[in-house]
């Protein structure tokens, strides 16, 4: 499938694909190396597609394709923009030069925009004392295991019943390291989510299902399926 055929629903989002570069606040030219791959974007717009989510929560923004994938989704969603989609990175302005903003801006959806220029560890819990939920999380910040632990402790907090949390970058140690520990320790929780019919290929890729099998697709998740909270006492199952 095209670039420009899978990312039309924004225009912005498939022109930078196309051109690999982002401009920065400063004018600074840089690529778009360490945005969401082609298929994590399509598989994710598909997934909001039938999940609906009224709020969305991305941790990590940096230079905005995801950003610019949900926000454009909330407005294709038909809903008046009242920034339903939360995005969490302290380091948009250092080291990312403004980028992810500015796309956002230039396409027209910055009202659909959340956005918290502070550390997850520190963004998460406000979020969670303000009652809010989220329907459809995408944890993409920091590859270190702890960060991504946190990440998810907190996100499990603030999943709605039924919502679905991904995992971007699933090959990387840190992060396969947490999926063991969820898949280990939160069954009662969670639920293994079959991304094969949501990419653009619906799954038939031979190159896929291989690495499915193998444990080496980029993208995981779950579907909350009940309560996140484990009792004192539970069993701990090595990961």
């Amino acid at each position: 499938m095209e670039t420009n055929e899978t990312l039309r629903f924004c225009p912005q989002l498939a022109a930078i694909t196309k051109a690999g570069e982002v401009t920065g606040r400063s004018g600074t030219i840089r690529k778009i190396a360490g945005m969401s791959t082609l298929n994590n974007m399509v598989t994710l717009r598909n997934l909001f597609l039938e999940i609906k989510p009224r709020r969305t929560l991305e941790i990590g923004f940096a230079l905005g394709g995801s950003a610019l994938l949900f926000t454009a989704s909330h407005r294709d969603a038909g809903l008046q923009p009242c920034h339903q989609h939360t995005a969490i990175d302290p380091y948009q302005e250092s080291v990312w030069d403004d980028a992810g903003l500015i796309a956002v801006e230039s396409a027209g959806l910055r009202e659909y925009l959340d956005f918290r220029a502070t550390l997850s560890s520190v963004a998460l819990p406000h979020l969670i004392a303000d009652a809010v939920t989220f329907d459809l999380i995408y944890i993409d910040g920091s590859h270190l295991f702890e960060d991504v632990f946190v990440d998810f402790y907190f996100s499990t907090r603030l999943l709605a019943d039924g919502g679905v949390v991904a995992f971007d970058d699933s090959t990387d140690p840190h992060v396969k390291k947490v999926l063991r520990f969820v898949r280990a320790n939160c069954g009662f929780a969670y639920e293994s989510v079959d991304l094969g019919p949501y990419r653009a290929d619906k799954g038939a890729s031979l190159r896929y299902a291989a690495a499915k099998a193998l444990g080496r697709t980029q993208l995981t998740a779950f579907r909350k399926i009940g309560p996140s909270t484990r009792e004192w006492n539970s069993m701990f199952r090595n990961f």
